[in-house]
């Protein structure tokens, strides 16, 4: 099991007691908000994790500068004047009350600088990020963190994320300012969220740049994003329904993007896929409004990404656009081999139904492909194919529609069989060093995408 962490710092303020509440939880009477929290976490419940030897490795860090420890840290303090009466009073420190608590893991000090300039920030982050191993489940108080610390907070766990694997699994904020004065009580705040709305603002640009959607699959499976749905459960959210809505729309994003990494041409040309997504994202969109209202708009923005793609039954010319577009899509998402394929064969399946050929029809479609590149008819290329068809395409080269279209796309056809689609599919194997594929191809690719959308939309 992984190793849980509580981090937080403890600052050098008279502290007043008071409850802090989150729902139905309140907490002890307290000074500290690292009680509060503790107690709100369970960890005297649930935080008993050990190794191969029986050690319980689950930790619980304070972070402290030499004024704070001073003041509101060491078990010997006793009293301790508060300032606003000019009064001394009882006053016991946060190591003396964690001790009370029996917690079932250690707790650590760690020394920190009190963060006064560029040297000091970078001891605190190091300080910090030493104490953290692979794959711990971090849980933050923030309450006390001074100046840039939150800042910190959140940028060294998406540093240590990175690096070590960890998961942020709890984010919170003690509200003393925004107690009840009458029941001396304290919001705690869950700031999660936000860490879960960078996070999802990183996958979906991930997503949207690169095709990549192995982020949001991870937000997903690490069920980030269902206790939220399981709070909201009181507001008409349909927590089961909620969770199966948000995993529907994942996969059906996953099934898009493999249809083209995998040129699924059938899947494209028809728009199956991309209905799904479409199915699926009007499901999800109102439900994250209601739990988190910015994730919406991340959302909005990677449909944005597939609104050139069309569902279509049967195939005519708006399912051969789906064909285009996804060329297109794959270059833009550096998928410059499944770009050059899908458009090689997507000009094929156009012309073929120019020809009143058969696009499902292997030999068809080469003995097409072949009038193409050629510019005009030759027996030899439709001997496997049937009499009538061969009539038929025969019959077909002479009209406007197919010549136009011979003229239009026939050196473009020529130069992305022969010269980008073989090379890429053989690696250059067959080409002499001069002849192999370069940079200047790819960009070439890329202007000839454009060409034919402009031709074809």
């Amino acid at each position: 099991m992984a190793r849980k962490i509580f981090i937080s710092v403890l600052g050098t303020g008279f502290y007043e007691p008071c409850k802090y509440t989150k729902g139905s939880f309140v907490s002890s009477n307290t000074r500290f908000i690292q009680q509060a929290t503790l107690e709100y976490l369970k960890v005297n419940n649930n935080w008993t994790t050990r190794n191969a030897d029986d050690e319980v490795i689950d930790r619980i860090i304070i972070l402290l500068t030499n004024g704070a420890k001073g003041v509101n840290w060491d078990k010997s303090i006793s009293k301790r004047l508060n300032h606003k009466t000019g009064q001394e009073e009882d006053y016991v420190g946060l190591e003396q009350v964690l001790l009370d608590m029996n917690l079932p893991c250690p707790v650590e000090a760690i020394d920190i600088p009190d963060g006064k300039n560029e040297e000091e920030m970078w001891a605190i982050f190091n300080a910090v990020y030493e104490t953290l191993r692979p794959n711990d489940e971090l849980y933050f108080d923030l309450t006390h963190s001074y100046r840039y610390l939150p800042m910190l907070v959140l940028v060294l766990s998406n540093y240590a994320k990175f690096l070590k694997g960890v998961k942020v699994k709890h984010i919170s904020y003690g509200n003393y300012e925004a107690r009840d004065i009458a029941s001396n009580k304290a919001p705690l705040m869950d700031i999660l969220p936000l860490t879960m709305l960078q996070d999802w603002t990183f996958a979906a640009g991930d997503l949207i740049r690169n095709g990549n959607i192995e982020k949001l699959q991870e937000l997903k499976e690490d069920n980030a994003l269902i206790p939220m749905l399981r709070e909201k459960s009181k507001k008409n959210i349909d927590k089961r329904l909620a969770e199966e809505h948000l995993d529907n729309y994942i996969k059906s994003l996953k099934d898009f993007l493999d249809d083209m990494k995998l040129c699924l041409g059938p899947n494209i040309l028809s728009g199956v896929t991309i209905t799904r997504v479409t199915d699926c994202y009007e499901q999800v969109s109102d439900e994250f409004e209601q739990v988190i209202a910015p994730i919406p708009p991340i959302i909005d923005k990677i449909q944005g990404s597939l609104l050139r793609f069309e569902s279509t039954d049967t195939m005519h010319p708006e399912s051969i656009q789906n064909g285009y577009e996804a060329a297109k899509w794959c270059y833009d998402h550096q998928l410059y081999q499944q770009a050059a394929t899908i458009l090689d064969e997507n000009i094929t399946t156009d012309f073929c139904l120019r020809l009143g050929a058969d696009e499902r029809d292997f030999e068809q479609r080469k003995a097409s492909n072949a009038l193409l590149r050629w510019g005009k008819y030759q027996e030899r290329d439709w001997e496997k194919c049937s009499e009538g068809i061969n009539e038929r395409a025969q019959n077909s080269v002479s009209s406007f529609i197919v010549q136009e279209f011979i003229k239009l796309m026939r050196w473009d056809v020529v130069w992305l069989h022969n010269e980008c689609r073989n090379k890429y599919n053989h690696a250059s194997m067959n080409q002499e060093t001069e002849g192999m594929l370069t940079p200047a191809d790819i960009e070439k690719l890329g202007r000839i995408i454009l060409k034919i959308l402009a031709r074809t939309r």
